[in-house]
């Protein structure tokens, strides 16, 4: 066991409270995990990532669900993180993990993953970036 390599073992997770669900979601290896506030009336979906080196939170995340899904009233949504490992494709790198969204009423999940950038400076508040999207109601 000496020489086997070992990796850190780490919990995403979910919590859900009247009207916001809070999620955590992998950023990088040896970095804390990002945190996301879900409002299920607003449908906007917030995220903070914290930075060890600070000591504090540096970047900040946000996605209009509504808009994303079309949705006008009514809303249904359920959100889960999941390692996502997405290939860098120019600017930040993007985290591993990223977080799975459906949405009832318009039967589509959606898959958002994020930028993670280990610079301790505070870094502007960036949009979630849709990967892919699947309709689960017509898979047969």
């Amino acid at each position: 066991a000496f020489y086997w390599p070992h990796e850190q073992a780490q919990a995403m997770t979910v919590d859900r409270a009247n009207k916001i669900v809070m999620v955590t979601c992998n950023t990088q290896p040896g970095s804390a995990d990002a945190v996301f506030i879900l409002d299920l009336v607003t449908g906007r979906l917030v995220g903070s990532a914290y930075n060890t080196q600070t000591g504090g939170f540096n970047q900040a995340f946000y996605a209009n669900l509504a808009a994303d899904f079309q949705v006008r009233e009514n809303a249904e949504y359920a959100i889960v993180p999941g390692n996502v490992a997405l290939p860098q494709r120019g600017g930040p790198p993007p985290a591993t993990g990223g977080l799975y969204v459906a949405e009832l009423n318009s039967g589509v999940v959606i898959m958002y993953g994020f930028p993670f950038i280990t610079s301790p400076a505070i870094q502007p508040p960036l949009p979630l970036q849709k990967i892919a999207a699947f309709p689960f109601r017509q898979v047969q």
